[in-house]
């Protein structure tokens, strides 16, 4: 494997910034409570926190080998995107639709969005890793 330290970090940036999203919709209201420069400041920590303990967990994975690498990133993928599709369904179809639709509809809009979104960050993860296990 070519580069892998450089790869391994490049998925830990993504990733990172996934928790961090993640984090500040799922908390939100935690984060109106601070001053803007201590939500930036708790963002940074929070951050950095996770690139290192990502970088250390793919690297230690990637070891193993980079099947375990790809199933790793992408059960962290798959809880990320399953929990942002269900604040999509409660905040933002709410809003945008002005409830005319039902809330099963939305969360079938919701799960169908967000599952794009993580199978197109799975594919760039492949892309990145350059695994070419389709090719004959």
């Amino acid at each position: 494997m070519e580069y892998q330290i450089t790869k391994i970090l490049i998925i830990s940036f993504f990733s990172s910034i996934l928790i961090l999203l993640f984090l500040n919709t799922k908390y939100l209201i935690f984060f109106k409570n601070f001053s803007k420069n201590k939500k930036i400041l708790i963002n940074t920590l929070i951050y950095i926190t996770s690139f290192i303990l990502l970088t250390s967990v793919n690297y230690l994975t990637s070891l193993i080998g980079i099947t375990s690498l790809i199933i790793f990133n992408a059960a962290i993928i798959t809880l990320i995107f399953f929990e942002l599709a269900l604040y999509l369904e409660k905040v933002f179809w709410d809003d945008f639709l002005g409830n005319s639709l039902p809330k099963s509809i939305n969360m079938l809009i919701s799960f169908v969005v967000m599952m794009n979104f993580g199978y197109f960050t799975l594919m760039f993860y492949i892309k990145i890793l350059d695994i070419d296990y389709f090719v004959t």
